[in-house]
C-alpha cells in the first residue's frame, strides 16, 4: 500500500511475492472526501478519491489486478477512510474484495479534524462500533490499521479492544517519533498480547528490515513507500 488506488499500478507486484494488495485509502463518504480535498492542496493528491461508486471502482481496480495475473492467488485489500460505522454500508454487499482494512491510521490535518484516520485511536467507542459493523454486515477478513506510539493514546488497550472482535488482521504502522527505522519493540509488545495477525509497517526498504519485523514477533510485513519504486522484489527475497 502507497496511498495509490490504481490497479494498473499495482498489478506489476504479484509477480513480486507478494500475498496481500491493498488499494487505498478510499475516502468513503462526504467528510473523508472533504478531508481529502484539503488534503490535496498541501501536495497529497492521493488522499482524492471519490465515495461515490466506492464498491464498483474497487471492483474496477480488482480486475485489472486479476486480469494482468491470473494465476496470483494472494488477497486484494481495500483501506477505508470513514468517520462513522454507517458509512461502510457502501461495501457491504461487495464480492469482489478479499479483506476491508478500517483506516485508524492518516494522521494529515484535514483527515483527522473531521474525526477519521488516527483520530478514531482517540475515539475508541467510533473505532469500535466500525469494526463492529463489518464484522456483523461482512463476509470479509476484516483488517485495522492503526498507528502505534500516537501521544495520549494507549496502543495496547486499543489493540486489547480489538482483539474482542473476530477481526484477522491488525495492520500496526510502527511509528518512531523522530527517529528513521520503525519501533521494533512497541512490535514485539503487540504480538504478545494478541492471536490477531499483525501486519508490521513503516521504513520497510530492505530484506534485513523485513527480517527483523517477523524476529520481534510480526505475523508478516507491509511495504508501503518503498513500493513506488515499482520493486519490491529485493525485500520480499
Amino acid at each position: 500500500m502507497a496511498g495509490i488506488n490504481d490497479g494498473e499500478f499495482c498489478k506489476k507486484f504479484t509477480k513480486q511475492n507478494v500475498d496481500i494488495i491493498t488499494l487505498g485509502g478510499y475516502n468513503i463518504d462526504l467528510e473523508t472526501f472533504k478531508a481529502g480535498l484539503q488534503n490535496s492542496i498541501d501536495d497529497r493528491q492521493e488522499f482524492i478519491t471519490c465515495p461515490h461508486h466506492l464498491s464498483e471502482d474497487i471492483d474496477e481496480q480488482i480486475n485489472i489486478i486479476k486480469e494482468y495475473n491470473p494465476n496470483w492467488k494472494g488477497k486484494i485489500s481495500a483501506n477505508l477512510r470513514a468517520v462513522s460505522a454507517d458509512s461502510f454500508k457502501a461495501i457491504y454487499k461487495n464480492t469482489q474484495l478479499d479483506i476491508a482494512e478500517i483506516n485508524a491510521h492518516c494522521r494529515q490535518k484535514a483527515t483527522q479534524e473531521a474525526g477519521a484516520g488516527q483520530a478514531l485511536l482517540k475515539d475508541e467507542k467510533t473505532l469500535l462500533e466500525m469494526v463492529e459493523a463489518l464484522c456483523e454486515n461482512t463476509t470479509f477478513d476484516i483488517s485495522v490499521k492503526i498507528r502505534a506510539n500516537v501521544e495520549g493514546v494507549d496502543t495496547l488497550k486499543i489493540v486489547e479492544s480489538i482483539e474482542s472482535y473476530p477481526v484477522k488482521y491488525l495492520h500496526v504502522d510502527a511509528f518512531n517519533p523522530g527517529v528513521d527505522e520503525p519501533d521494533y519493540e512497541i512490535i514485539n509488545r503487540i504480538a504478545s498480547i494478541t492471536n490477531i495477525h499483525v501486519i508490521a509497517n513503516n521504513c520497510i526498504t530492505s530484506h534485513e528490515r523485513y527480517q527483523k519485523m517477523l524476529d520481534y514477533g510480526a505475523s508478516s510485513v507491509s511495504v508501503a513507500r518503498a513500493a513506488l519504486d515499482g520493486d519490491i522484489s529485493h525485500i520480499f527475497q
